[in-house]
């Protein structure tokens, strides 16, 4: 299976950099990205959707807390998370800037509390085995050449009997059609098309956008079999393909079929959601997201150890490795990987 490149992982770095620049601190970095203004509406419908959805979870007995949300960006949704459901959880994603823009998010949506926020890599991800009862993600598992390793790696975190969530992921479609170019995907033009518009680019365009240039895996090309593949360790999965925005026309990837159904969601492509759980069989522990925490220096070793909270840092109880908290966001790769994407920070960690 093949995995983010170190250099796909630094565009992911760079370029969200670039966003938390214009977003947050109000420089002109593109001409077709948002601006503040236009950032805080697309999170406040995010936030208004997220909300919705977790509310439905919650009404099923399904536990949301603690969580682990992973590409989770500017942490808005983990804001509704621990402001509007009571849970508590960790807010995972591979950058920092977007992370550390969570306290300005904070103010604007007026929410008092906090995730726990973690700048690490998906692929190790630094929880103990068996130990989260809650993880989910949006528009996340694309951006990887597959889901299978990172779907893996959250269904070694989840506890016994736990559950992942999924929504807007693409999967690759049969009709293909690029007559011309549609506004760029995050663009203040991409943000005023009527459904209709949106409808007839997503068939019949070529959509780009800044991340691909930037080095980012934008993965609109999965298969179904490939989604198949990687769900396939959970124990009951309610998973669904949605081939347009708006359109009752789901198909279900592993329940009963329909054959129309399925023969339209193969031609349009679309999006892919659901619910898994993990087997209630195997060894585990509900742990806080503190509790949670191990080395990812020992894990990428093949082993796990606890880690322990030291002023501004953690340290691992094993090999006295330490992963410093900067901004609230405590940085948490395994120190190769650590001095690669992040060698200032590394470099002040280890002269600490």
């Amino acid at each position: 299976m093949s995995a983010q490149s170190v250099k796909n992982q630094r565009g992911e770095i760079e370029f969200r950099k670039k966003l938390y620049l214009q977003q947050v601190e109000g420089q002109r970095i593109f001409d077709d990205e948002f601006d503040s203004a236009g950032a805080e509406t697309i999170l406040k419908d995010r936030m208004s959707k997220t909300l919705a959805q977790m509310v439905q979870l919650r009404d099923r007995r399904i536990s949301l807390s603690p969580y682990i949300e992973i590409g989770a960006e500017r942490c808005q949704r983990s804001l509704v998370m621990e402001n509007d459901l009571g849970a508590s959880g960790a807010a995972v994603d591979i950058s920092f800037d977007l992370l550390k823009s969570c306290r300005y998010y904070q103010k604007v949506f007026s929410k008092t509390k906090a995730p726990t926020r973690v700048c690490c890599d998906a692929n190790n991800l630094p929880f103990m085995t068996g130990s989260i009862p809650f993880i989910f993600c949006y528009e996340t598992l694309h951006h990887f050449p597959e889901p299978t390793p990172i779907v893996e790696e959250l269904h070694r975190v989840l506890l016994p009997g736990g559950y992942f969530f999924f929504d807007e992921e693409p999967y690759r479609k049969i009709l293909r059609f690029s007559l011309y170019k549609a506004p760029k995907i995050y663009s203040s033009q991409s943000l005023h098309r009527s459904v209709i518009r949106k409808t007839v680019d997503r068939l019949f365009s070529a959509q780009v956008c800044n991340e691909v240039e930037h080095g980012v895996i934008e993965n609109h090309d999965i298969p179904v079999a490939q989604w198949r593949k990687a769900l396939e360790s959970f124990s009951t999965k309610d998973v669904n393909l949605k081939p347009l925005d708006h359109s009752p026309m789901q198909s279900s990837l592993f329940g009963h079929r329909s054959y129309l159904k399925d023969l339209l969601a193969h031609l349009l492509g679309g999006t892919v959601s659901g619910i898994c759980q993990k087997s209630s069989v195997g060894i585990g522990k509900q742990l806080s997201i503190s509790g949670a925490l191990i080395c990812p220096s020992c894990k990428q070793s093949g082993s796990e150890f606890p880690l322990n909270r030291v002023d501004s840092s953690f340290r691992c109880s094993s090999c006295s490795k330490a992963y410093p908290i900067v901004d609230d966001v405590v940085f948490l790769f395994a120190h190769d990987k650590f001095a690669e994407l992040y060698p200032e920070v590394f470099r002040f960690c280890v002269s600490g």
